[in-house]
């Protein structure tokens, strides 16, 4: 229960902005409010007179905040109208004059008879009044159809052949205007707000413990849903279906299951809500979302790469136009990575450093166990500088140079290649994914599933990567072939060189990718990584014809990328079927090239004689050492060329 006293308390940090509305951003919802989206607007002068009304198209203005009860705001296809807004066939008295539906009369009755209750209560308002006055005369329909916002069919009846919002005119949700109040409304009406939670809550039913806070006071049956998005309808607290044994041999009744009361329920459910729709991750079914709990500041996404985890934070001090002004002063033009990197490290320093010692973090991932229920795969609570220090030490070690998209302050995109971490789920894409056009795609389940399990080795220090998600992604990699150059090489190989590297810098206790080569001069895997990027960028140098700017005029697979998966199994045999079909291409190579060629050959092999010169198959680690040697090849010939 931990993570609903933590919600509830950050709604009480963020009371303040409960209702408010700023341009597009998300709200964060009052007490026994929630949100539907409003196909019809109609308008009332202040004695309950009909002004207006129009129809509302699709976009963020039709999102309307609604007072709710419990039953309202978790009804399926039962009678439970919501206390004001609302459905045609609760608020429309003439609803079964226009459509023949006599059953709706009941809901138009049930409507009413909640509304007069609210508007003769000592907790009433103005506009409670005005709409409950209107809605006596059972004319609603008759007026919207005057005033053209709805249509009747030949026969005279109110048809779903015309849509609102893609939605039957029958069905057509209403919310109400109400001239002569200071905010005429509703849905933005504060005050509106506070007075009906006052109303609803004074109407608690039987005082029970709540387990969350220790007190005694009304507690909640039905949750509400809507948690991920407004069409979610899966909770996360749930009792109802009594016959299907949920909690039947452990408890005579749900009560004793769990017992929360409405308040703190209301609190960390809208706390959760507004925290998934302003900085939560959505995505393959799942939502993931990391806070600070204890005052208003936010904190980088742990589920994107190290770079875009801190583009949306505003406290982050970075100008994405770097690279622009760089070039533009004709600095360091040959790797405008490495100082995109640099200064944005300075940027990342710097936002460490706003971070208090008694700041509280909390971090919770969201599976749908069913259509209708909720699970809490992942809850973790940190001090602030220990989320940080976790956060900065997985993407330090869990890094890669591999091409990324960062979007300017202009609205512009520019593709650099940068050292940085990749995100999660950028790790299952390359262990499991599959090429669908440019880019990869995988099962949702899986993927979710993949990327829930990687949370831990984020938030904490102490454990390597799981071993199978390595080596997947490490099979991927050794399957050039079945992917386009590009997505194999950035989203693949260099993903996978990232989590290796993480286990490795882990295992080896400090140690780092800086000199992997030199400290594994006698590893057999590194090794044969090594050989197979001699061979792969001997042939690219022979084979390819290439135009006065340097750059490949026909791509063709080499043979080390064509025999890549078998050399990964059978290294010593498959190398020497590779060594005989390079024989013809040698001949094209210039004596600069040929000779430093065979110096890496000979260097390798004098090696490898010592370590087994073997077909054994080869670890992950073959990988890492394929991509430094090629990158040590590449500038050395760009050292001769210069």
């Amino acid at each position: 229960m931990v993570w609903l006293k933590t919600l509830a308390d950050t709604y009480d940090v963020y009371s303040e902005l409960a209702g408010v509305i700023k341009n597009d951003q998300p709200v964060l919802l009052p007490l026994s409010h929630s949100t539907f989206n409003a196909q019809i607007e109609v308008t009332l002068d202040e004695e309950g007179n009909f002004v207006g009304s129009k129809k509302l198209d699709k976009g963020p203005d039709v999102v309307t905040i609604i007072p709710v009860t419990e039953d309202s705001a978790s009804r399926g296809n039962g009678n439970f109208p919501h206390p004001l807004c609302d459905k045609l066939c609760y608020v429309a008295g003439d609803y079964a004059l226009y459509t023949g539906d006599q059953k709706k009369k009941e809901y138009y009755e049930s409507y009413m008879e909640q509304l007069q209750d609210w508007a003769e209560s000592e907790d009433s308002h103005p506009m409670v009044w005005t709409i409950w006055k209107y809605l006596q005369k059972k004319s609603l329909i008759h007026d919207l159809i005057q005033d053209h916002t709805l249509e009747l069919n030949e026969s005279g009846r109110l048809t779903d052949n015309v849509k609102l919002q893609g939605s039957g005119q029958t069905g057509a949700n209403v919310r109400f205007i109400v001239h002569g109040n200071e905010v005429p409304r509703v849905w933005e009406n504060q005050k509106l707000y506070k007075i009906y939670d006052k109303y609803y809550q004074k109407k608690a039913g039987q005082t029970e413990l709540c387990y969350v806070s220790g007190e005694m006071g009304a507690c909640s049956e039905k949750h509400p849903s809507k948690i991920r998005n407004s069409g979610d309808k899966a909770k996360l607290i749930s009792g109802n279906d009594e016959s299907g044994f949920t909690y039947r041999g452990r408890f005579a009744s749900k009560d004793q299951a769990v017992s929360v009361g409405y308040v703190v329920s209301q609190k960390a459910h809208n706390a959760l809500k507004w925290l998934i729709q302003k900085q939560g991750y959505t995505r393959d079914g799942s939502a993931v979302v990391c806070w600070m709990s204890n005052r208003d500041m936010s904190v980088p996404n742990m589920m994107k790469d190290s770079i875009h985890a801190y583009e949306d934070l505003d406290d982050f001090e970075f100008d994405f136009d770097i690279l622009d002004d760089m070039e533009a002063e004709n600095k360091n033009k040959q790797d405008t990575g490495k100082y995109f990197a640099e200064q944005f490290n300075l940027a990342v320093r710097g936002y460490a450093g706003k971070i208090k010692v008694d700041d509280h973090i909390a971090v919770i991932a969201l599976d749908a166990a069913t259509t209708g229920r909720l699970s809490i795969s992942y809850y973790d609570e940190m001090g602030g500088r220990q989320y940080m220090d976790a956060l900065l030490y997985w993407q330090e070690h869990c890094k890669w140079r591999r091409y990324i998209t960062v979007e300017k302050n202009d609205g512009g995109k520019k593709n650099i290649p940068c050292e940085c971490s990749p995100s999660p789920r950028d790790m299952a894409l390359a262990a499991f994914g599959t090429q669908r056009s440019n880019w990869l795609e995988a099962d949702s389940k899986l993927i979710r599933a993949v990327t829930n399990r990687l949370l831990p080795y984020i938030t904490g220090k102490g454990r390597k990567i799981p071993s199978d998600i390595v080596r997947a992604a490490a099979r991927r990699a050794s399957m050039p072939q079945s992917m386009n150059p590009f997505v194999w090489y950035n989203d693949v190989l260099c993903v996978a060189c990232a989590m290796i590297r993480f286990n490795y810098e882990k295992e080896k206790g400090g140690s780092t990718m800086d000199k992997f080569l030199e400290d594994n001069v006698n590893d057999r895997n590194v090794l044969f990584g090594r050989l197979l990027a001699v061979y792969d960028l001997m042939e690219q140098r022979a084979m390819f014809e290439r135009d006065e700017n340097g750059k490949v005029k026909e791509g063709r697979t080499t043979n080390a990328r064509r025999y890549w998966n078998a050399f990964s199994s059978r290294p010593a045999k498959t190398f020497q079927t590779i060594k005989q079909n390079m024989i013809p291409y040698e001949k094209k190579l210039n004596g600069f090239q040929y000779k430093k060629f065979e110096e890496w050959t000979e260097e390798i092999m004098v090696h490898l004689a010592g370590a087994g010169f073997d077909n054994k198959p080869l670890s992950e680690m073959y990988l890492p050492a394929y991509y430094l040697q090629t990158e040590y090849m590449k500038h050395e010939f760009q050292k001769k060329e210069q």
